[in-house]
């Protein structure tokens, strides 16, 4: 039997991941950009962006969803997707520096698709 969902335990879970990455989202909102975290499914996390223009910023670790434990994430990944369809990214750039420095540089660069 599946166990009934918990939307204060998913509120909660969600909160702590925001917190984990606060300094993050502290970075995108200076330069502009209001993200919040969130899972894109089966709890996968990610930080979304929603543009004003119909399209969403999703970030991710360079190779995988995004870490849940700030501690071990690894690298960005920062994808262009039309809000209506999350299929393929419209643009799409990757690095293995996990630095708050190396984040808006691929920002940057995908939004210029």
């Amino acid at each position: 039997m599946t166990p009934a969902f918990d939307r204060e335990q998913y509120n909660r879970a969600l909160a702590a991941g925001a917190e984990e990455y606060r300094d993050v989202l502290d970075l995108l909102k200076t330069a502009g950009i209001d993200a919040q975290f969130t899972q894109t499914g089966g709890m996968c996390a990610a930080i979304e962006a929603a543009l004003e223009n119909g399209t969403s910023l999703l970030i991710t670790d360079f190779e995988d969803s995004l870490s849940w434990e700030r501690d071990t994430h690894h690298g960005w990944g920062v994808g262009l997707y039309d809000s209506n369809e999350w299929q393929d990214a419209l643009a799409f750039e990757a690095t293995e520096d996990s630095s708050l420095e190396a984040l808006l540089p691929l920002i940057e660069a995908v939004l210029k698709h």
